[in-house]
Protein backbone atom coordinates (compact mmCIF):
# COMPACT_ATOMS: atom_id res chain seq x y z
CA UNK A 1 0.00 0.00 0.00
CA UNK A 2 1.60 3.19 -0.83
CA UNK A 3 0.80 6.11 1.37
CA UNK A 4 1.09 9.78 -0.28
CA UNK A 5 0.57 12.75 2.00
CA UNK A 6 -0.82 16.40 0.75
CA UNK A 7 0.45 19.25 3.40
CA UNK A 8 -2.11 21.90 3.64
CA UNK A 9 -0.32 25.91 3.81
CA UNK A 10 -2.53 27.57 3.56
CA UNK A 11 -6.60 28.02 4.89
CA UNK A 12 -7.65 31.41 3.19
CA UNK A 13 -11.41 32.27 3.23
CA UNK A 14 -11.70 32.00 -0.38
CA UNK A 15 -9.53 28.43 -0.42
CA UNK A 16 -7.27 26.00 0.59
CA UNK A 17 -3.94 25.31 -0.37
CA UNK A 18 -1.91 22.64 0.26
CA UNK A 19 1.23 20.29 -1.66
CA UNK A 20 1.46 16.80 -2.57
CA UNK A 21 4.47 15.00 -3.69
CA UNK A 22 4.52 11.66 -5.14
CA UNK A 23 7.65 9.78 -6.28
CA UNK A 24 9.47 12.94 -6.21
CA UNK A 25 7.00 15.21 -8.29
CA UNK A 26 5.42 17.95 -6.86
CA UNK A 27 2.07 18.88 -7.30
CA UNK A 28 -0.34 21.83 -5.54
CA UNK A 29 -3.65 21.32 -4.27
CA UNK A 30 -6.85 23.15 -4.16
CA UNK A 31 -10.00 22.71 -2.08
CA UNK A 32 -12.44 24.87 -0.66
CA UNK A 33 -12.00 26.74 2.57
CA UNK A 34 -12.33 25.04 5.95
CA UNK A 35 -16.17 25.48 6.92
CA UNK A 36 -16.49 22.82 9.65
CA UNK A 37 -16.59 20.02 6.97
CA UNK A 38 -20.00 20.90 5.52
CA UNK A 39 -21.10 18.82 2.44
CA UNK A 40 -19.96 20.64 -1.03
CA UNK A 41 -18.91 23.79 0.61
CA UNK A 42 -15.95 22.46 2.79
CA UNK A 43 -12.31 20.55 2.39
CA UNK A 44 -12.71 17.47 3.84
CA UNK A 45 -10.85 16.99 7.90
CA UNK A 46 -7.15 16.23 8.30
CA UNK A 47 -6.91 12.87 8.79
CA UNK A 48 -5.96 10.03 6.30
CA UNK A 49 -8.20 7.95 3.46
CA UNK A 50 -8.86 5.38 1.58
CA UNK A 51 -8.65 6.18 -2.32
CA UNK A 52 -9.84 4.41 -5.44
CA UNK A 53 -11.54 4.81 -8.33
CA UNK A 54 -14.58 5.95 -9.20
CA UNK A 55 -16.63 7.24 -12.16
CA UNK A 56 -17.98 10.47 -12.38
CA UNK A 57 -20.97 11.82 -14.86
CA UNK A 58 -18.88 14.82 -14.75
CA UNK A 59 -14.78 13.80 -14.78
CA UNK A 60 -14.72 10.00 -15.87
CA UNK A 61 -13.23 7.97 -14.01
CA UNK A 62 -11.29 9.76 -11.30
CA UNK A 63 -9.81 9.12 -7.96
CA UNK A 64 -12.14 8.67 -5.06
CA UNK A 65 -10.97 9.80 -1.07
CA UNK A 66 -13.45 7.26 0.27
CA UNK A 67 -14.80 6.64 4.00
CA UNK A 68 -14.81 10.89 4.72
CA UNK A 69 -17.04 11.22 8.10
CA UNK A 70 -20.44 12.85 6.84
CA UNK A 71 -19.32 13.12 3.35
CA UNK A 72 -20.13 11.13 0.34
CA UNK A 73 -18.27 11.59 -3.48
CA UNK A 74 -15.20 13.29 -2.76
CA UNK A 75 -12.81 13.31 -5.68
CA UNK A 76 -9.63 13.90 -7.00
CA UNK A 77 -10.02 15.67 -10.36
CA UNK A 78 -9.18 18.67 -12.99
CA UNK A 79 -9.46 21.78 -10.80
CA UNK A 80 -7.98 25.36 -10.64
CA UNK A 81 -10.12 27.63 -8.33
CA UNK A 82 -12.08 26.86 -5.29
CA UNK A 83 -15.42 27.45 -7.18
CA UNK A 84 -14.15 24.34 -9.43
CA UNK A 85 -14.58 21.79 -6.40
CA UNK A 86 -17.50 20.99 -4.83
CA UNK A 87 -16.05 19.93 -1.26
CA UNK A 88 -13.03 17.81 -3.80
CA UNK A 89 -9.75 17.93 -4.04
CA UNK A 90 -8.11 19.65 -7.46
CA UNK A 91 -4.65 18.89 -8.79
CA UNK A 92 -2.15 21.34 -10.84
CA UNK A 93 1.23 21.82 -11.64
CA UNK A 94 1.48 25.46 -10.28
CA UNK A 95 0.08 28.26 -7.84
CA UNK A 96 -0.80 30.67 -9.22
CA UNK A 97 0.71 34.29 -8.07
CA UNK A 98 -2.42 36.52 -7.86
CA UNK A 99 -5.25 34.67 -6.92
CA UNK A 100 -5.96 31.27 -4.58
CA UNK A 101 -5.64 28.43 -7.55
CA UNK A 102 -3.54 26.31 -9.12
CA UNK A 103 -2.64 25.81 -12.91
CA UNK A 104 -2.34 23.69 -15.20
CA UNK A 105 -4.13 21.18 -13.37
CA UNK A 106 -5.06 19.14 -16.40
CA UNK A 107 -1.26 17.92 -17.24
CA UNK A 108 -1.23 17.59 -13.35
CA UNK A 109 -3.66 15.12 -13.27
CA UNK A 110 -2.57 13.18 -16.26
CA UNK A 111 0.97 12.74 -14.42
CA UNK A 112 -0.60 11.68 -11.39
CA UNK A 113 -2.90 9.40 -12.89
CA UNK A 114 -0.03 7.64 -14.41
CA UNK A 115 1.88 7.34 -11.67
CA UNK A 116 -0.44 6.26 -8.96
CA UNK A 117 -2.96 3.68 -12.20
CA UNK A 118 -3.00 -0.01 -10.82
CA UNK A 119 -1.96 1.52 -7.39
CA UNK A 120 -3.14 0.68 -4.05
CA UNK A 121 -3.00 3.96 -1.68
CA UNK A 122 -3.70 6.12 1.24
CA UNK A 123 -4.05 9.86 1.24
CA UNK A 124 -2.74 11.30 4.65
CA UNK A 125 -3.78 15.28 5.04
CA UNK A 126 -1.94 17.22 7.52
CA UNK A 127 -1.38 20.44 8.43
CA UNK A 128 2.13 21.91 7.25
CA UNK A 129 2.71 25.44 7.24
CA UNK A 130 6.01 26.10 5.76
CA UNK A 131 5.04 23.12 2.90
CA UNK A 132 5.44 25.72 0.07
CA UNK A 133 8.41 25.87 0.50
CA UNK A 134 11.00 23.75 -1.85
CA UNK A 135 13.26 22.38 0.71
CA UNK A 136 10.67 21.45 2.97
Amino acid sequence: MTEIEMRRFCYHPEGTLGVLVCNGTRYYTIERPWLDNAPMISCIPVGTYQMGWRESPRFGWTWEVKDVEDRTFVLMHVANYPKDVQGCIGLGKYLMGDCIGVSKSKDAMAAFEEQMMGLDWKLTIKNAMYAALTSY
